[in-house]
């Protein structure tokens, strides 16, 4: 049986091997992950998978970010300049055309703001739109974005998720398109979609020589949708696909031993955060005690779960936000480990254990993490009972004010600024389990002025007053474990783009 084993091993490595090279040659590069892109476009998503990954490859932004210093570069404008607080004026290149030969002009970037602005759209995720009043054209080649109010950020939302569309993408009945016709300017030419499974491009040779983002190095990219983890493994050890992420940690290290391939754990800017419920729930809710709060708190070993559970790539916070974000600090209130401390602040708020209290988290996400955590209250006297979620059901949970704790994370897809975070959960919208009146009066008004001294002292008091009355616990950064094949050129970045424009075969 040992000798089986050692030549169906064998066997196995050299189709991975002959695959790989065979995808090299071809110049082709297969990726698959967990969530499934039902519609192509970039607006009608919540995962990055559609938003970012394969959107970037199909379309541009007016703004390029370079990811290795955070600085704006030119893509399809060629200059821009804040005319006020609320007005910003871009000029666009002259030399683009998208994928049909039609040439871009103001007409396409303002098609492309006003739709995103209108709420009757719905855009999925509002936060990223919801600050844009109008666009509106000063000539063929010259665009003026009108802002409802100051909006600081707005250079890292119009540089990462304002895909430009063509003038009347979305047709007459002003819906998402997934039956094709998905034309954009990107350096990738969408070729093929199949909803919930699989979505491919293709070179786009006429794509423009002096882009920020290169001309693309691959012919083709092909995405699937592969639910389970251990087959994303089994499909990467033989071949079948040549890059994979968020590996799971108990599956990374028996893979990083395998010849051909390359395990890279990689810190992100996604945090991982305890949301405590500080409102009155039926049949009371102990929360409300800022005593069982730190209880909860200093019962939780966060250094050991991130070094024995989530892994390698990972860092225990004490802040409610990634440190290169603007208005992150981290000279803040800090709660270790302290189980004892954890038993004194619950017997002085009278706990008797008689309360189970309700834990939800992502199902999507390692379901041993929650579970440590679980372990963690129970030590002390906490019981809990735990659920695991689909990322809506859980909002569902949230904004119906049914469960005590929520575990969860959030990415701020990939912008650098805590607005991207924070004010999602604590501007008295659904998901604040909070409702801080006066936190929320501070998050909004950094987002309304420009003046970044007066930005920053609203952002100090909204992080401490998070940490002091803990209606979050930060918990730690995640990481994004990639595996992929040895001979493909990526680089991973901490905003969790993994940038395939950038991505090609080594020589």
């Amino acid at each position: 049986m040992k000798l089986l084993g050692k030549v169906l091993s064998v066997a196995l490595l050299s189709v991975s091997a002959t695959a790989a090279l065979a995808q090299q040659e071809a110049n082709k590069l297969r990726w698959a992950s967990t969530q499934a892109i039902t519609a192509p476009d970039p607006y009608y998503n919540f995962h990055r998978e559609a938003m970012l990954l394969n959107g970037q490859l199909v379309w541009d932004t007016l703004v390029y970010r370079n990811p290795n210093d955070g600085t704006y570069e030119p893509l399809l404008a060629t200059e821009w300049e804040w005319k006020d607080d609320t007005t910003l004026q871009f000029k666009l290149r002259q030399d683009v055309k998208f994928h049909d030969g039609k040439p871009l002009t103001s007409a396409d970037v303002v098609y492309t703001y006003n739709y995103i602005a209108n709420p009757d759209n719905k855009i999925n995720v509002q936060s990223n739109v919801n600050w844009i009043d109008r666009a509106e054209a000063q000539d063929d080649y010259t665009v003026t974005l009108h802002l409802k109010a100051p909006f600081p950020p707005a250079l890292e939302y119009i540089s990462t998720l304002h895909a430009i569309l063509p003038e009347g993408f979305y047709g007459e009945a002003q819906a998402a398109n997934v039956d094709g016709g998905l034309i954009g300017t990107g350096p990738y030419v969408f070729a093929e979609f199949v909803p919930g499974s699989s979505m491919k491009v293709t070179k786009f040779d006429g794509y423009f020589a002096d882009s920020p983002k290169g001309l693309p190095k691959l012919d083709e990219i092909e995405f699937r949708t592969i639910p389970e983890a251990s087959t994303q493994l089994a499909e990467l050890m033989s071949g079948g696909v040549d890059w994979i992420w968020y590996v799971p940690s108990d599956q990374a290290a028996p893979l990083a031993n395998r010849d051909g391939l390359v395990v890279d754990p990689a810190e992100t800017m996604r945090i991982t955060f305890l949301s405590y419920n500080m409102r009155e729930m039926e049949g009371g809710n102990p929360l409300t005690d800022k005593r069982v709060r730190e209880a909860i708190a200093y019962a939780i070993d966060r250094e050991t779960i991130v070094s024995r559970i989530v892994g390698a790539g990972s860092t225990a916070i004490d802040a409610p936000c990634f440190r290169t974000q603007f208005g992150c600090r981290d000279d803040l209130t800090k709660r270790g480990y302290d189980p004892e401390k954890a038993k004194a602040l619950l017997a002085e708020a009278g706990w008797d254990g008689s309360v189970t209290l309700s834990l939800v988290g992502n199902a999507i996400r390692d379901r041993a993490w929650i579970e440590a955590v679980a372990g963690y209250l129970a030590a002390v006297g906490i019981n809990t009972d735990v659920q695991l979620l689909q990322w809506a059901a859980l909002q569902e949970r949230v904004a119906g004010n049914t469960v005590h704790l929520s575990m969860a994370d959030w990415g701020s897809y990939g912008v650098n600024d805590v607005s991207a975070l924070l004010n999602n959960f604590f501007t008295l919208t659904p998901d604040d389990m909070a409702r801080d009146q006066e936190l929320s009066d501070a998050l909004i008004a950094a987002t309304k002025t420009v003046d970044q001294d007066a930005r920053k002292k609203s952002y100090d008091f909204a992080v401490s007053r998070i940490v002091d009355e803990l209606y979050w616990q930060p918990m730690w950064t995640n990481p994004a474990t990639y595996a992929y094949d040895a001979d493909l050129a990526f680089t991973p970045f901490p905003d969790e783009n993994p940038r395939f424009f950038l991505v090609g075969w080594n020589d």
